[in-house]
């Protein structure tokens, strides 16, 4: 016991009081490695009285002794005790206090608890969660870098219906993964500027390496979270990450293909009429999704046209095709927004408008007619406004028919408004610009980006000489894509 408590006792002071960064850094190492290699007499006595250990530490200084307790007791204790809630207690508020620094230097067992948390081992789905984001974030703010446990986070989050509490990190733009070229950084890990890429490990003994595949579903999943929320704009964003992915052999992945079906009927809903593929989608990506993707596409050139009869045609003629692919409620949902998007069209025409003109003027796609009645086109018209999807206002009248809808006048911002706009644009300047940088010093300097970048444009050149051959590349763990659509 004395032997034990002296090992976790033994803990370096401050970097603050440290004489420089390299000594803190060889204390912390030797501390880790005496922690780690504990004999077993002294890690049973860690396990026998784990709260009597953890009292005496203190966790704002000392977060890398504190995880090991909780280490070693979930190491010797894998079944159910009647201690264990007083400690998953304690376990949280360490989660959501540790230095971020300090846990640098146990990266590697810390992911591996986050991961027993994330597959729902300790706490309740919507806990597991929460926790494992709040986690990861405290690690990496900016949520900027890949981990092992964002794959198997974002499908957990979505089985056990917890995406919410997940979003604050499925929401982050991904700019650097593990072990990329030029990611090592010289300086001691307690260097608070030293990024989360340099330290950050590409694999779980659980999980495995990190793959195209995981980063594929995972960006898919990110998407599907947001059509959830009916959060088209971002949405669409996630899921373009997918469909302009860097593939190989002139082709598309199965996931590339599935992410193109919704990206159409996502930007559908987004804006109103057939979203246009980035300029930089692979040339090989474009002609799969030509080929294959042809019931989606034809289905969305008729969205914002007035060929309701033939929009209906489509949509009821491939009932199957929409199954197989599990978009039925994604597809219903964009018919149900045709007359919607007809109503927001108005304002091309109009600042302000009768509801009877609004009745007489669009049509249901679903039913191919009118409204029954004035009353209700008032009543799309005003669950339109509740939901923020149409800008504009009801000015009501002596019946249903005589109200009407009035769309802004001016998108002009007040010199406050304007003020904070101005303030909040610069400040995203600055983090972006400081996160290209690091990104275009990357870039620049990596030889498979660059042999990547040259062999695009030698397809594009010969695509526009000639037909591209269309392959679809099946890709490791093809299967990944089995249950994920049944979430939709």
């Amino acid at each position: 016991m004395e032997r034990a408590k002296a090992a976790f006792e033994a803990c370096p002071p401050p970097a603050s009081i440290a004489k420089s960064s390299k000594q803190y850094d060889a204390a912390i190492k030797h501390y880790v490695s005496a922690l780690g290699n504990l004999p077993r007499e002294a890690r049973a006595a860690v396990s026998d009285v784990p709260d009597e250990f953890l009292d005496e530490l203190d966790l704002e200084h000392n977060s890398i002794g504190y995880f090991f307790v909780f280490d070693i007791l979930l190491s010797e204790r894998n079944e159910a005790t009647d201690e264990r809630p007083p400690l998953l207690e304690k376990l949280l508020v360490f989660l959501m206090s540790f230095d971020p620094v300090q846990i640098r230097y146990v990266i590697g067992p810390f992911l591996a608890l986050l991961e027993r948390i994330v597959r729902g081992e300790l706490y309740s789905p919507l806990v597991a969660v929460d926790l494992a984001t709040t986690a990861l974030l405290r690690i990496d703010p900016d949520g900027s870098t890949f981990t092992p446990l964002h794959h198997i986070l974002a499908i957990n989050a979505f089985a056990t219906n917890a995406v919410e509490p997940a979003l604050k990190l499925l929401g982050a733009d991904i700019l650097f993964y593990p072990g990329m070229t030029n990611s090592k950084d010289t300086r001691p890990l307690c260097d608070p500027d030293v990024p989360p890429s340099a330290f950050m490990p590409s694999a779980t003994a659980r999980s495995g390496t990190i793959t195209s595949a995981k980063v594929l579903e995972y960006e898919l999943l990110c998407g599907m979270a947001y059509m959830e929320r009916r959060d088209w704009a971002s949405a669409r964003t996630a899921l373009e990450r997918v469909i302009t992915y860097p593939c190989k052999d002139r082709g598309a992945s199965a996931i590339m293909v599935a992410a193109h079906k919704k990206w159409l009927l996502v930007g559908l809903m987004h804006e109103g009429k057939a979203p246009s593929l980035p300029a930089h989608t692979p040339q090989g990506a474009q002609s799969a999704y030509q080929l294959l993707n042809k019931r989606y596409s034809s289905f969305a050139s008729l969205f914002d046209t007035f060929k309701q009869a033939e929009l209906k045609e489509e949509f009821e003629s491939n009932q199957d095709a929409w199954a197989e692919d599990a978009n039925t409620e994604l597809i219903a949902e964009v018919m149900a927004a045709y007359q919607k998007w007809q109503i927001i069209n108005l304002r091309k025409v109009y600042l302000r408008v009768s509801i009877s003109e609004v009745r007489s003027s669009t049509v249901d796609a679903r039913t191919g007619q009118r409204l029954p009645d004035d009353q209700a086109a008032l009543a799309l018209v005003r669950d339109m406004i509740q939901s923020n999807m149409v800008q504009g206002s009801v000015e009501d009248g002596p019946t249903a028919g005589e109200s009407y809808l009035h769309f802004p006048h001016t998108d002009t911002l007040s010199e406050r408004d304007f003020a904070i706009e101005v303030a909040r644009s610069h400040r995203s300047v600055e983090h972006l610009s400081s996160l290209y940088r690091a990104t275009n010093k990357r870039l620049s300097s990596n030889k498979d980006y660059l042999r990547h970048m040259s062999q695009e444009q030698k397809r594009a050149k010969m695509d526009r000489e000639g037909d591209a051959a269309v392959e679809l590349e099946q890709i490791e763990d093809e299967d990944l894509m089995t249950g994920v659509m049944a979430h939709v």
